[in-house]
C-alpha cells in the first residue's frame, strides 16, 4: 500500500475546534445576533454537532457575485438551532407513525389468516421459507438465528428453533424484523390474490425508509428541496391526495422529492391502517402540535421557497389527513 493511500486525501476537510466551527461559519455568512457566539460553541458542544447542525444550510439562498459571493443570505445561527430542533421533533413525531403502522399492518395479516379456512399458520411458514432462493433463505434463518441469545426474543427461539419454515406464522411476525415481515406480507399478498395489500407492500417499503432514517437519527429537513425521487408515486396515494385538493402541479412538484414522497405515503398509510382508538388519536395530537413547530420555522424569511414549500405542504397535509 502506498503512502498516499494510506494518509487523508488531498480534499479531507480538517477537523475544526469549536471556536473555528463558529469562525468557519461566520466566514460563510452565518450571523450571531440572535443567537451570541458563545452560545453557538456551547451549542455545538452539547446539544449536536458541527456536521450534523450545519446540514440544515442547504435550506438557505446564497449570494451570487459580489464581494460576498457563496455567503448565505438571512442566516443567524438561531435559525439553524431551530430548524434542528424541528427535525429532531419531526423524527420523534414520524418514527411514532411507523410503529403504529407496522403494528397494524402485522395485525392485519394475522387476522386474515385466522379467518381463512385454508390457512393453519403453520404451511403458511413453510410456503414462504420454500418460495425463497438461497440467499434469501440463508438471510431469515440468520435473522432469526441471531436472536437466540436477544433479551426480548431469545425464549421464543429457544422455544420454537432458528429454523423459520418450522415456525408458525404469529411467532415469525414477533422474530421478523419490519423488511422481513414486508417480505412476508408481499407472499401473502400474492398467495391470496389480494391487490389492496400488494399496494400496502409497497407502500410499507416507503414507510419503512421513514423509519430508518428517524431511528437512526439522520437529519430530514436538509433534503426537502432535492427532487430526487427514483419511484412513482403510489396511485391511491396520488388519488387521496387530489381528494384532498392538492392540485396536479402541486401533487407532481412535492412528490418529485424522495424524502416528502416518503413522508406523505406515511401519513397516507397511518389514516389508512391505524384504526381509531386512543393510538390514532395521539397520533392526531403529536401532528398536529409539529405543524405549529412548522409555521414558526416557515415565518424565518431566509429560507429557500424551494425548502418552504415542501414544508408547507407536509402542513397542509397534517391538516387533511389528521
Amino acid at each position: 500500500m502506498t503512502e498516499a493511500a494510506v494518509g487523508p486525501s488531498i480534499c479531507a476537510k480538517p477537523l475544526l475546534t469549536l471556536e473555528e466551527q463558529v469562525e468557519d461559519l461566520e466566514r460563510r455568512g452565518v450571523a450571531f445576533e440572535l443567537c451570541s457566539k458563545e452560545e453557538a460553541r456551547s451549542y455545538l458542544a452539547e446539544h449536536t454537532y458541527f456536521f450534523k447542525l450545519t446540514a440544515f444550510r442547504a435550506l438557505f439562498k446564497r449570494r451570487v457575485g459580489g464581494a460576498r459571493d457563496g455567503q448565505y443570505v438571512r442566516l443567524d445561527f438561531e435559525y439553524l438551532r431551530r430548524l434542528a430542533a424541528l427535525d429532531r421533533d419531526m423524527r420523534y413525531a414520524l418514527l411514532q407513525l411507523t410503529l403504529d403502522v407496522e403494528h397494524a399492518a402485522r395485525t392485519k395479516l394475522m387476522r386474515i389468516v385466522t379467518e381463512r379456512e385454508d390457512e393453519d399458520g403453520y404451511s403458511l411458514s413453510l410456503d414462504y421459507f420454500e418460495s425463497l432462493n438461497h440467499k434469501e433463505k440463508n438471510r431469515r434463518k440468520g435473522e432469526v438465528a441471531a436472536l437466540a441469545k436477544d433479551a426480548y426474543c431469545g425464549e421464543l427461539v429457544a422455544k420454537y428453533g432458528s429454523d423459520p419454515a418450522t415456525i408458525p406464522v404469529w411467532v415469525l411476525l414477533e422474530l421478523f424484523s419490519f423488511g422481513g415481515f414486508r417480505d412476508l406480507y408481499l407472499f401473502c399478498a400474492e398467495r391470496w390474490g389480494d391487490r389492496a395489500m400488494v399496494g400496502e407492500h409497497y407502500m410499507l417499503r416507503q414507510a419503512q425508509s421513514v423509519r430508518n432514517a428517524c431511528a437512526h437519527s439522520s437529519d430530514v429537513l436538509n433534503g426537502f428541496a432535492r427532487m430526487d425521487a427514483t419511484v412513482e408515486t403510489d396511485s391511491e396515494v396520488q388519488r387521496a391526495l387530489s381528494e384532498a385538493g392538492f392540485s396536479h402541479r402541486v401533487r407532481t412538484s412535492r412528490m418529485r422529492s424522495a424524502r416528502v414522497q416518503q413522508i406523505a405515503t406515511l401519513l397516507y398509510l397511518h389514516a389508512r391502517m391505524v384504526p381509531d382508538g386512543a393510538g390514532k388519536r395521539r397520533a392526531a395530537r403529536d401532528m398536529h402540535e409539529l405543524r405549529a413547530k412548522i409555521d414558526k420555522v416557515t415565518g424565518i424569511a431566509g429560507i429557500d421557497n424551494s425548502a418552504r414549500a415542501p414544508l408547507l405542504f407536509l402542513a397542509d397535509l397534517i391538516d387533511k389527513w389528521f
